[in-house]
């Protein structure tokens, strides 16, 4: 099964979280289309200062890494990694 994944954007403080409407995410001006996937996650994960996407991916349980070359407040996706330790990818439980 494919989806469509939707996200909401933080745009409150840690007291009093509001969030955007949400809008499908989009990688190389495409929705994302994915095979089942779960929670995707805004977090900066390579220390740019940009919040990237990172996606649980039902399939195989990896996780995928979208790196954002827009902004926090518009962010622009295009190619995933799927993340890595050792050379291996990284694996969650799932099903």
């Amino acid at each position: 099964m494919l989806t469509v994944p939707l996200l909401f954007l933080s745009t409150g403080f840690a007291s009093v979280q509001q969030f955007s409407s949400p809008f499908i995410i989009q990688a190389n001006g495409q929705n994302l289309v994915a095979d089942i996937i779960a929670d995707p996650f805004m977090v900066d994960w390579n220390g740019n200062g940009l919040n990237d996407l990172v996606i649980g991916q039902f399939t195989n349980g990896r996780i995928r890494f979208y790196p954002n070359s827009g902004t926090n407040q518009e962010p622009v996706f295009t190619t995933f990694t799927f993340l890595q330790a050792d050379g291996a990818d990284i694996t969650c439980s799932y099903g």
